[in-house]
């Protein structure tokens, strides 16, 4: 880059957490004029490529009999990333770099899924200097919620996909997924490990679901992306899965015991925050 030439913009990598408040982040930066994240939320390109549970992504399950089996646009082009990885940073590149309609020049682009909260410090230095190459910094982003209450919204969001909603199966479906221990997602302290090494978190941006909805946390980010600050639609809910199913308290204490290091780990890398205040049902069923 030459003195003088502007600075090609910033890509922001998304790790997670699943139900933290990353559809709604996405909504508001995806529809400022000086933004653009592309065709997807979700690309699944860097944990499709390492992540052998996520190996699904990678699949192509076609049958010309079955319409319904048919590859859509976005799918091609996730699978067009995923054989040459390379072509994922030219397209987010391209991104930052094309003619908009919209007024003013973009200057962020960036790939938001939850699943890359299982990617590895090697995984996450390879995507670190793929961008840098082009003159592009990563800034990483790592939204948390409180655990326990992460796990019940995210496991009642599945059942709201299949049309189930009654209390009986939210807790028995919730008891049976506890049972098999921590999901695959579930583990803040192995993406806060991966991200400090790759980056050092002092270079990444952490935050919680419990706070991201006020002013000063989302001026933060916005600042931390090296964007203006623009008022977002707070009032917008984006996959909301409220409820009054009362969840058991040996459930909510066996929720706990898996947890307590999720407490212990987001404590050390936020410690000026008050998690036994920001996350109550955690912070209670970890001591019980």
């Amino acid at each position: 880059m030459t003195e003088g030439q502007a600075t090609p913009g910033v890509f922001l990598l998304g790790v997670g957490a699943q139900k933290a408040g990353t559809s709604w982040l996405h909504q508001q930066l995806h529809s400022r004029p000086d933004a653009d994240f592309g065709v997807l939320k979700e690309y699944h390109v860097h944990d499709a490529r390492t992540v052998p549970e996520l190996a699904r992504f990678r699949r192509l399950d076609v049958d010309i009999r079955r319409p319904g089996s048919w590859i859509q646009p976005r799918s091609w082009l996730r699978q067009w990333f995923i054989r040459k990885p390379q072509r994922y940073v030219d397209y987010f590149t391209w991104l930052l770099q094309r003619p908009r309609l919209r007024s003013g020049p973009v200057r962020l682009t960036g790939d938001i899924t939850p699943s890359y909260a299982l990617l590895s410090a090697a995984t996450l230095g390879e995507i670190r200097d793929a961008f840098a190459q082009r003159g592009i910094p990563v800034r990483p982003v790592f939204l948390m919620r409180d655990p326990i209450e992460r796990l019940i919204s995210s496991q009642r969001m599945k059942l709201r996909k299949q049309g189930l909603r009654d209390a009986a199966t939210e807790v028995a479906t919730l008891r049976q997924r506890v049972t098999k221990g921590r999901g695959l997602r579930s583990h803040y302290g192995q993406t806060l490990d991966a991200l400090d090494q790759a980056f050092g978190l002092e270079h990444c941006f952490v935050g919680l679901f419990e706070t991201l909805f006020t002013t000063p946390t989302y001026s933060g980010l916005c600042h931390f992306l090296g964007i203006p600050y623009q008022e977002p639609a707070w009032g917008e809910k984006v996959n909301v899965s409220a409820t009054k199913t009362v969840i058991p308290d040996d459930l909510l204490a066996e929720m706990g015991r898996q947890h307590a290091d999720d407490l212990k780990r987001a404590q050390q890398a936020l410690p000026n925050l008050d998690l036994q205040r920001l996350w109550p049902t955690t912070s209670r069923w970890t001591q019980a």
